[in-house]
């Protein structure tokens, strides 16, 4: 196996010494159909250039001014010569760019054509792809090095002598040529060392660096689970890598030898099995593309078989390979430009012998010429445009570019350009910018050739109010590339901070500067706002992508300082900014918290109060509060408690932030324990708290301070916030009520304000927690909720877990974050609409009014629906058009702005949309797609018990809220109007109206009123007026304008809009127009009728009143008191009932052009028992008087009889129990004797009364 990349296999080295002989002939043996080959190959290649060119290599000090040479060739302002930095021995590594119109874009004071330095290439031009050719990354593969060269003088005097192809191709593409990144290894190595090991000293070949380093293992690597590269041994990888982030390449080729072939990512894999493992990117088709349009210019390696001397057997289809398949290479450059920057790379091997002699130099020119040039126009593939601000009409840098069904995002470069190699196919691609709502346009053609242009603009997200006080500067996820010390040994440890220093405000915000500059590509600094005292309230975001919500990726902040006397929070915070821009790229857990978690540290909530405090403060309040006095952390709003202060501008900013961002986990540094809040999801608090407490020792002890607060536990250093003590209008609960984010509270440390001298030992203690806890924000359940007909994300759909009662939401793409503690559980997505039809689909409704989802009772509201029949499509479209008329023309046309303002319009536009994917268009006659995914028809299943999910739907969300005043149903397969009942035995209540309304469509349309459908199947059908009831035309049960009329107290008529089911798209118009003035109608008409006002005598509303019209039709008064009616023109008598109310009547005249209004005010209801009051009260008064006279006059005659005093002697009362027996034997005489009733009616004497009352 060749390895123009790589060591060769340890199985090979043994074979080697065989072919020394063979290898270092004068001229490298070639298989005998490679040689017809090349003597076959014409070209005019280098037709111009210098007699001598091809007989020598050009070494250090010939390569600059052969690059000049090159340059010269062109025209002036076509080439441009730089440097991107030294080698290891400080040798400069050449650039050359190419493209038309440089000479304009280089401003006056430039240094020079071989400037070097960030800014030595000029400007980049807008729109104008960049494509990057890079050669002689191992020192001894040197024919790269020479065939870039000739590829500049090429390109150079072509486009002088004006031929056309390379004209065309240097008027709109960027073309940068690095003919050697490693050119110490080249003064090394030997002409005619075809690549095999002579046995002389390590290194000596050139292969590598000058440290011994092989460039094309020093990049980070996807895979690696090993130490990052020591980035300080390979100062190549590391310009290269500052030149690539600097940049937006969106092609390149990585130039090798030691074989003959086309190389495509990925190089290496997570098993990285030495060979044979195809490890596939997601532009798999691309990556092949590319490689096939190198592979088949190039004579040899079309063959596929490049026969190379030791791997005589080895072929490659095509002549291209997946690298992995070929051979494992783990750290490579192709993979890293394709991961983490903008840039499809490929690696191209161009030769078997790495170092042929000079004589061979114009052969492999020739060999090479056509592929690199056609390489260099594929970068024109694809899909290409601008996007912009729809307001400002300029280009935003950093959007994100996705493409359904390839997981491979790229980003817009600083003029908002992009350029997305794609295979010719269909895409749909999104655009995503925070800020922004994001934009998706569907069904893009991509052709062989030329580049589909698309242009995107992005309209600002009104709920975005974070203001951006840095100006994004950062390209598409780059690798920061920290000053590593040297002799890092390999047991290499992260860079720890060394700024341990209390930061007032300046200080504070020279840090953060700072550290936005020098690492802008994982930074951006912004502010929430500012504070009373006007101090900004920044916030350090760090992402491989900062600025932009990557869909997926979640997103954690940090906050410290709430409290301003509260300092360690705020310098930890520092301490991590600090620590995680210097160890990213470098250290593994760093680099990938950071490239999958987006990250907002937000050192300082109260800087006024930080300001006021003092050093050494233990337990005082000063600096606590911020400068209104106010605590932060008890001035937000709560579920439990009023807060009656007023809401501060720190507290005002924070809330706005915390809406604008997807935040799933937050952490409130404030001073020993972790607390969190007692809620469903207590186990996820516990769990995500104990992550940082265990990483603490102090604080998982429980006894934080054992000195000040002896009697203080804590197990494990955790505790439920309102277990230690009450916070109403604490932040942790409202992130937690308010936001899908779940914050705990962290107390750092005993003492408030420490001495700057403990803070390194804070950063000890709490380094690994931070990390820790920041990795919580991947625990539990993510995803996506997409929209099953286009596959866009979902916005605002709510995430339930069953049993436990806190449902989360999606963000703009649809992404979600769910935290939970390891087990099983029943997740289930819901979304705003009316609900799904069987098989899924959404069914949409569309609400048009002035303030939409504002409830307006006193406004009227009509309901349009389609669709119900999914092989009648036509109303659908009508209500579409409709919707398109309302919109386009509101606040354009007074009429139809005074009704979009004074109507709340309903419009579903279909109902049963799986029907309406299995019809057909032009079938006029086909019943196919009339039943939904169940085979039912939905226009019978409108009955208490409705069974399908489309009825349930309507019947739920729309009909059963019975404040609705019109409905108007679309249907085909006829030219008429139907008015309730469509069941066969039924009454028609109210019948004048509905005909009327019906009446009102028919007469609006230009023929349906003459009633005559025509309809081909029965052509001499007449129907008087274009209006009948519904039963007289087609009878049945369960209809939806039935259970609109009976349950819903709503009128509703079904229009029948064609005779033809599905008719083509080119009848829509032509409906349109016959039925545009007859919906309109509808919503003139819904204003008139009876609108009406229902009070008490004191003037308050009453509502729920029943209003019942000619002793048929009720409806019910809305909050407010408000009612609406559609009558006919005409006398009409109206009932009013209300509990606890006289019931009122009166009559109304319905005028035909003009809504009749009535107020209806309510006598509180006095009877009682159906009779008057004051007759109830009178015969009540009366009757209880006789009743009390009564008595008394009783009671008098009872008293003159037991008071009166006999003659002569009474009988003493003996003991109790004797007198009672002598009772007992009195008693026996007989009941006629006058003096045993008289004796047995001594209980109530005077005497007696007065021995029982002496007590």
């Amino acid at each position: 196996m060749a390895s123009g990349r790589d060591a060769r296999p340890t199985w090979l080295l043994g074979r080697l010494p065989l072919l020394l002989c063979l290898l270092l002939l004068k001229s490298s043996a070639r298989a005998a159909h490679i040689k017809k080959a090349e003597a076959t190959t014409t070209t005019n290649a280098g037709a111009e250039a210098a007699e001598g060119q091809f007989d020598r290599y050009y070494h250090e000090e010939e390569l600059g001014s052969a690059l000049r040479e090159a340059a010269a060739a062109g025209p002036p302002g076509l080439a441009r010569l730089f440097s991107i930095g030294r080698s290891v021995e400080g040798r400069q590594l050449w650039v050359l760019r190419l493209t038309a119109g440089l000479g304009s874009l280089i401003p006056e004071g430039d240094a020079g054509p071989d400037a070097a330095g960030p800014d030595a290439a000029g400007p980049l031009v807008p729109g104008r792809p960049q494509v990057k050719l890079v050669g002689n990354m191992h020192g001894d593969e040197t024919v790269s090095r020479q065939v870039l060269i000739y590829l500049a003088r090429e390109l150079a005097a072509g486009y002088r002598r004006g031929d056309p192809r390379l004209v065309r191709l240097l008027n709109t593409t960027d073309v940068y040529l690095l003919p050697s990144l490693n050119p110490d290894g080249f003064e090394r190595a030997r002409e005619g060392d075809c690549g095999l090991d002579d046995g002389g000293p390590p290194g000596a070949s050139g292969r590598d660096n000058s440290r011994g380093r092989d460039l094309n293992r020093s990049f980070p690597d996807q895979f690696s689970t090993g130490e990052p590269p020591a980035l300080d041994d390979v100062p190549e990888v590391r310009a290269l890598i500052e030149w690539i982030r600097r940049n937006k390449f969106v092609l390149s080729g990585n130039l090798h030898g030691g074989s003959v072939v086309a190389s495509y990512p990925f190089d290496d894999s997570p098993e990285h099995k030495a060979t044979g493992f195809y490890s596939k990117t997601s532009d798999d088709e691309v990556f092949k593309y590319l490689a096939k349009a190198y592979a088949s210019n190039h004579p040899i390696m079309k063959t596929g078989e490049p026969h190379c001397p030791g791997d005589e057997d080895e072929s490659f289809k095509d002549g291209i390979t997946n690298g992995a398949h070929w051979y494992d290479v783990e750290g490579g450059m192709q993979d890293y430009n394709y991961v983490w920057a903008n840039c499809f790379e490929i690696t191209l091997e161009l030769s078997c012998c790495k170092y042929p002699p000079a004589s061979q130099l114009r052969q492999e020119w020739e060999n090479n010429r056509e592929s690199l040039i056609t390489l260099i126009e594929k970068v024109h593939i694809g899909v290409k445009g601008f996007v912009k601000d729809s307001l400002t009409g300029s280009g935003l840098e950093n959007a994100t570019i996705s493409v359904t069904g390839i997981n491979h995002n790229i980003t817009t470069g600083r003029f908002g350009d992009f350029h997305r190699l794609l295979v010719p196919g269909t895409y749909n691609l999104t655009v995503v910018l925070t800020g922004y709502m994001p934009l998706t346009v569907t069904n893009i053609v991509v052709k062989e050739g030329p580049a589909t242009e698309v242009d995107f603009s992005l309209r600002p997200s009104v709920t975005s109010v974070i203001p951006d006080t840095t100006e994004a500067v950062a390209t598409a996820s780059t690798v920061a590339i920290p000053n590593i010390p040297s002799g890092t040994s390999s047991s290499y440890q992260p860079i720890q901070p060394k700024d341990f220093h209390h930061h007032h405000f300046p200080d504070m915000e020279i840090f953060l500067r700072r550290f936005a500059n020098e690492y802008p590509n994982i930074t951006r600094l912004y502010s929430l706002g500012k504070s009373v005292e006007s101090r900004e309230l920044y916030v350090m975001e760090i992402s491989d992508n900062p600025g932009v919500h990557e869909p997926g990726e979640p997103e954690f902040k940090y906050i410290g300082n709430m409290h301003g006397n509260e300092v360690v929070g705020r310098e930890l915070l520092l301490n991590l900014i600090e620590y995680l821009c210097k160890n990213f790229g470098t250290d593994p857990e760093v680099t990938d918290l950071v490239r999958s978690t987006r990250i907002h540290l937000m050192p300082s909530m109260n800087p006024d109060g930080y300001e006021k405090s003092q050093e050494g403060d233990s337990i005082s309040v000063i600096g606590r509060n911020n400068s209104n006095n106010f605590d932060l952390n008890r001035n937000f709003p709560d579920q439990f408690v009023q807060i009656t202060d007023p809401t501060q501008p720190e507290t005002i900013a924070v809330m706005s932030w915390m809406k604008s961002y997807p935040f799933v986990l937050s952490a409130n540094l404030h001073g020993g324990v972790a607390t969190y809040s007692k809620s469903p999801d207590d186990a996820v608090f516990q769990q995500i708290a104990l992550s940082y407490s265990k990483e603490n020792s102090q604080m998982f002890q429980g006894r934080p301070c054992k000195n000040m607060y002896p009697n203080e536990y804590f197990p494990h250093g955790i505790t439920n916030g309102a277990n230690w003590y009450n916070v109403p209008g604490g932040m942790q609960d409202w992130n937690y009520l308010q936001t899908n984010c779940f914050e705990v509270t962290i107390e750092l440390g005993c003492v408030k304000y420490p001495f700057e001298k403990e803070l390194p030992n804070f950063w000890e203690q709490n380094r690994r927690s931070l990390i820790q806890f920041m990795k919580q924000v991947h625990q539990g359940v993510k995803g996506f909720v997409l929209d099953a007909t286009d596959g866009r994300g979902i916005l605002n759909a709510t995430i339930s877990v069953a049993e436990i009662n806190h449902p989360v939401t999606t963000y703009k793409t649809g992404d979600y974050w769910r935290l939970l503690v390891p087990g099983t559980y029943k997740i289930t997505a819901s979304a705003r609409g009316l609900g799904q039809s069987a098989e899924y689909r959404h069914i949409w409704s569309l609400e048009i009014s002035n303030k939409p989802n504002v409830s307006e009772p006193e406004e009227p509201k009509i309901r349009f629906v389609a669709g119900i029949h999914g092989n009648a499509p036509v109303g659908t479209e009508l209500l579409l058009a409709l919707a398109e008329f309302l919109c386009l023309n509101y606040k354009k046309n007074p009429a139809v702005t005074q009704l979009v303002d004074r109507t709340r319009i309903v419009i579903v536009p279909s109902l049963n949309p799986d029907g309406r994917e299995r019809a057909q268009e032009k079938d006029c006659t086909s019943k196919i797609g009339q039943t939904n995914a169940h085979g039912k028809d939905l226009d019978t299943d409108f009955t208490n018990n409705a069974s399908q999910p489309e009825t349930k739907a309507i019947i739920e969300n729309l009909i059963q809220k019975q404040d609705f005043s019109l409905s108007v149903a679309l249907d085909g397969g006829s030219v008429l109007v139907t008015y309730p009942y469509d069941k066969p035995v039924q009454t028609v209540e109210n019948k004048e109206t509905l005909k009327h309304l019906a009446s009102l469509y028919a007469n609006n349309h230009p023929s349906m009123h003459m009633g005559q459908p025509s309809c081909p199947n029965k052509s001499d059908e007449n129907i008087p007026g274009g209006v009948m009831r519904g039963a007289e035309w087609h009878s049945h049960l369960g209809s939806m304008k039935d259970y609109s009329v009976t349950y819903g107290h709503c009128p509703e008529i079904t229009v029948y809009t064609s005779c033809c089911y599905f008719p083509s798209a080119a009848q829509l118009p032509s409906l349109w127009a016959d039925n545009k003035r007859s919906l309109l109608s509808m919503l003139v008409e819904v204003h008139k009728g009876v609108h009406g006002f229902v009070k008490d005598k004191t003037g308050k509303p009453i509502s729920k009143a029943v209003i019942v019209l000619n002793e048929g039709i009720k409806v019910h008064t809305k909050e407010g008191g408000y009612f609406h009616v559609l009558l006919a023109p005409g006398v009409h008598n109206i009932n009013a009932i209300a509990d606890g109310y006289q019931q009122q009547h009166s009559q109304v005249f319905v005028h035909h052009d003009a809504a009749s209004s009535v107020v209806i005010v309510f006598d509180t209801d006095n009877r009682i028992f159906g009779l008057p009051r004051e007759l109830v009260v009178t015969v009540s008064g009366a009757t209880m008087s006789a009743l009390i006279l009564t008595a008394c006059i009783i009671w008098c005659i009872c008293s003159i009889k037991s008071n009166r005093h006999k003659d002569g002697f009474h009988r003493l009362r003996q003991h109790h129990d004797e007198y009672e027996d002598e009772i007992r034997m009195m008693s026996t005489g007989s009941k006629k004797s006058l003096l045993s009733h008289e004796f047995q009616d001594e209980t109530d004497t005077e005497e007696e009364t007065l021995y029982s009352s002496k007590h």
